[in-house]
């Protein structure tokens, strides 16, 4: 279960850019229970920008 919820949040961290307002609320949760499990599960929160 740990690393489905790690999977998830860190996937929505990067569809949404690393914007953490963003990720909490596509995974409809709010921003300081986001960062909670961010903290908890140890969650790197890197962007990686790509430029065209």
């Amino acid at each position: 279960m740990r690393s489905a919820i790690c999977i998830l949040i860190s996937e929505t961290l990067r569809i949404s850019g690393g914007n953490r307002s963003r990720a909490a609320r596509m995974l409809g949760l709010s921003r300081p229970t986001l960062h909670a499990k961010i903290d908890k599960y140890g969650i790197k929160c890197e962007v990686t920008v790509i430029k065209e």
